[in-house]
């Protein structure tokens, strides 16, 4: 270049190698660079020459070196360290999205074996005021990203390389302008096939910024090379005075500034400044400055001269760039939800208490922040009230109860909001705030108790459930479904029914009594239960007992409704026909109808028909019930164990009349006997107590 020629050249480059972490925080910038003094010159020498570099703040370099002799075509070169770099020249910033699809949020978590679209968004930005050139980007991709497709490219030129342990994508740049940012969009699909955390590549740039430093050094030289220099005497015409010149002559092939130039005349007392210039002069190779004047003196003057020069330079600056970005890591996200059904199998045509529990296990890498349960309860169970639902989240520390937590629940509802088993039912739960709590391999349950009502044998029962999780940033949920869907299964139980009837004169003439006993001889229960038996004609119906069934009367037929009549359980129907002439047997018709027959809509109990005004429980049978009952509270008085109470009850239940009310105390009884020796005083005596009386009146 013609700005360089004839100069000793100082080549100053700097380099700045920055790291950036995974999430392109600036680890550290490691300075260094190198000084080069270079003779451009193919014959001349340079010799006595001193580099100073003035300022040497923020590195290890001398301030000032003498270099000695540097000959035609060498160097002098010194290496230093640069500290205290504070930001790059090229800033870079990547974008990784794993959900392109959604514009408003960048995803940084993959799910697991699901196409995830991606994109990868590259962009450098200039922060000088002056451009960067010769920019190379090389960007490594994992091996599970497939179909890379350009998206935004502003400038410059892109190859991808594919191979079976990753993608290399380069991206190439001529410059980039003062101040100016360039991208570089990449589209692609990833498919995770495990959940370990998944590192998503480095990224290795490198480029060039002339004219620029990061130092503060500005270096001059001072050196000799080859000249010639002399002074010339001529006498005048005039005895005594001569005339004088000095001369400098540049002989090298380098340009070189004369600063200076001193003659002096040697006399018996001491020596005379003749001659003193600054000419402060560049001069090309081979050319020369010289200056006349005049010296008195009797006898050839003796003359000496100094000249005071040095060698030109011009400085080249630069910095290099090598930016590193280490490999940015994103986690999986993966659950599994699991159905626990308890029991696993239900009788046909029973009334069965049952759980269930959900759990959804955290298998992926990423914390787990939202969670969406959809749970279905098939038709003929009773679903729960939202109030019997508990969540659970077990953490290694503690267990929180999230269903007594408001701040995690978004969404809780059973719907239809009813519990009719006539209907399938669907709860839906929406959870958020979990990913403090909800690391990898936890669990959380989801349990609740249904009942089973009279389902139907050889039925599928299928009680899906589904989840969706996300990370804290939310976007396409991860899905889960168990691999076999759920399914109640009904064991099919035959039903045994025995009724009795007996036909007995009554105290008066024209009365006869009639008991009709009814006994579940199976397993199962019976609901909604019709007997019917026929009246003969000339007879009325009067005493009928339980009277807490429902009852229908007309001229030739008593129609008779129980609701329910447990497994191994039986009711006695008693009632008294008053007319003339004989009471011919016929046997009672049994009809068991199932859940709903006596329902007018959804799950509301329909309205009795009228029927003639029957007789309450006889007086002498009232006394029974209330002696039955004192001797209770006088044991209760007494001092009494739990379970032993409970023992008597059992033993004195043929005291009571059968029907509903006895099956519901001998429930009560059996919760008696399982506080086992427990006395009854305090709270529980009155508890009992209370208990007991609400069973009287249901009797008298």
């Amino acid at each position: 270049m013609s700005e360089f020629k004839n100069l000793i050249i100082i080549d100053i480059t700097d380099v700045e190698e920055p790291l950036l972490d995974g999430n392109q925080n600036v680890k550290q910038i490691k300075g260094s660079g190198t000084i080069a003094v270079k003779n451009p010159s193919k014959t001349s020498r340079l010799w006595n020459s001193v580099l100073n570099l003035k300022e040497v703040v923020n590195t290890n370099a001398q301030k000032s070196m003498e270099m000695g002799i540097i000959n035609p075509g060498k160097s002098f070169e010194k290496s230093y360290t640069i500290e205290n770099l504070e930001k790059p020249c090229l800033e870079l910033e990547e974008i990784f999205d794993t959900n392109r699809e959604l514009s408003d949020k960048v995803n940084n978590a993959f799910l697991f074996k699901e196409p995830n679209l991606c994109r990868l968004t590259i962009k450098l930005t200039n922060t000088l005021d002056k451009p960067i050139t010769d920019i190379n980007i090389t960007r490594t991709l994992p091996a599970f990203v497939k179909k890379i497709e350009f998206g935004a490219n502003e400038t410059g030129e892109v190859n991808i390389n594919e191979s079976s342990d990753n993608t290399v994508v380069n991206w190439t740049v001529d410059s980039i302008s003062a101040n100016e940012t360039v991208l570089l969009e990449l589209n692609f699909k990833a498919i995770v096939e495990s959940v370990e955390e998944k590192e998503l590549g480095p990224t290795n740039i490198t480029y060039l910024v002339e004219n620029h430093h990061l130092t503060l050094m500005d270096p001059l030289i001072r050196g000799l090379t080859d000249s010639l220099s002399g002074v010339t005497t001529d006498e005048s015409a005039s005895p005594g005075t001569w005339e004088c010149n000095v001369e400098f002559i540049n002989d090298s092939e380098f340009k070189v500034k004369l600063e200076k130039v001193d003659v002096t005349h040697n006399v018996p007392t001491g020596t005379e400044h003749i001659v003193t210039e600054e000419p402060e002069l560049e001069l090309a190779p081979d050319k020369s400055w010289d200056y006349d004047f005049q010296v008195e003196s009797k006898n050839v003057p003796e003359l000496e001269s100094s000249i005071k020069f040095t060698t030109l330079y011009k400085v080249i600056k630069r910095v290099k760039g090598k930016l590193t970005k280490e490999s940015t890591i994103y986690k999986v996200i993966k659950a599994k939800v699991k159905k626990n059904i308890t029991p696993p199998e239900v009788n046909a045509y029973a009334n069965t208490d049952m759980t269930i529990e959900n759990v959804v296990t955290n298998e992926g890498s990423a914390l787990i922040n939202s969670l969406r349960i959809s749970d279905t309860i098939p038709v003929d169970f009773i679903p729960p009230e939202i109030k019997d639902i508990e969540l659970r989240l077990f953490t290694k520390t503690e267990t929180i109860e999230l269903h007594k937590r408001d701040e995690f629940i978004n969404n809780l509802k059973i719907n239809p909001d009813d519990i009719s088993p006539d209907k399938a039912h669907t709860i839906t739960i929406e959870l958020t705030k979990l990913s403090d709590y909800f690391e990898p391999n936890l669990e959380f349950k989801m349990g609740y108790p249904i009942l089973a009502k009279n389902p139907k044998p050889e039925t599928k029962y299928a009680t899906p459930v589904e989840i969706g999780v996300n990370p804290q940033i939310k976007g396409k949920e991860y899905i889960n479904r168990p691999e076999v869907e759920p399914e109640i299964k009904i064991k099919y139980v035959a039903r045994k029914l025995k009724t009795l009837k007996s036909i007995r004169p009554g105290a008066s003439e024209g009365e006869f009594d009639i008991s009709i006993r009814i006994q579940n001889k199976g397993k199962v229960e019976l609901e909604n239960i019709m007997v019917k038996d026929k009246i003969p004609s000339g007879f009325d119906v009067i005493n009928l007992y339980p009277e807490e069934l429902d009852y229908k009367v007309s001229q030739s037929e008593l129609t008779i409704q129980i609701v329910e009549l447990e497994g191994n359980e039986s009711i006695s129907i008693k009632f008294t026909c008053v007319g003339s002439g004989e009471y011919p047997r016929t046997e009672p018709n049994i009809i068991v109808m199932g859940r709903g027959a006596f329902k007018q809509g959804s799950g509301t109990p329909a309205e009795a028909e009228s029927a003639p005004s029957v007789s309450t429980i006889t007086p002498k049978m009232k006394a029974e019930i209330h002696e039955f009952f004192k001797n209770l509270y006088d044991k209760l008085e007494q001092g009494i164990q739990s379970a032993e109470l409970g023992d008597y009850i059992e033993k004195m239940r043929d005291k009571l009349p059968p029907g509903p009310v006895l099956h519901s105390f001998m429930k009560y009884t059996r919760t008696l006997k399982e506080k086992g020796d427990e006395v009854i005083v305090g709270s529980l005596k009155d508890e009992i107590i209370e208990k007991l009386k609400s069973f009287e009146d249901k009797y008298v």
